[in-house]
């Protein structure tokens, strides 16, 4: 299976938009658009045979702040989406926060599996449905 793990760029917006609209939380493609020009997001897409399959994006500030990690649905449960964030996280010489869905379980086994420690909930932090976030940090 060949893996390429490249920065996201214009060309890519709507195929990364067609992995969101299985997001709840997903961008838009503006807001994909606009992320380009913001250099505090770095974006990445995994290509498999030349077909993006997977999407991550982290704020960098004094740490990182992971926003996203999407894999296209018919790709899920493959492997792909942890390969994008292993190869991420060796890249990032920060500390990596993030939240997510606490019904998102397998996205969870993955970030734990990763070294990813809780540090708390924040309780109805998402909207449609309204859910609990689950807050966890790795360390460098």
């Amino acid at each position: 299976m060949l893996q390429k793990v490249r920065a996201f760029q214009q060309e890519d917006v709507d195929k990364v938009s067609e992995i969101f609209k299985n997001v709840i939380d997903g961008w838009s493609k503006k807001a994909l658009s606009d992320s380009l020009a913001n250099d505090s997001i770095k974006s990445f897409v995994l290509e498999d045979e030349k077909n993006v399959v997977a999407f991550i994006s982290y704020l960098v500030s004094d740490d990182a702040e992971l926003v996203f990690v999407v894999t296209d649905k018919e790709k899920q449960r493959k492997g792909y989406g942890e390969y994008l964030l292993k190869e991420t996280l060796s890249q990032i010489n920060l500390p990596c926060v993030l939240e997510v869905r606490e019904s998102n379980i397998s996205a969870i086994r993955l970030y734990e599996k990763l070294g990813f420690e809780m540090l708390g909930k924040r309780k109805n932090f998402y909207q449609n449905p309204t859910e609990t976030a689950i807050i966890y940090k790795r360390d460098v």
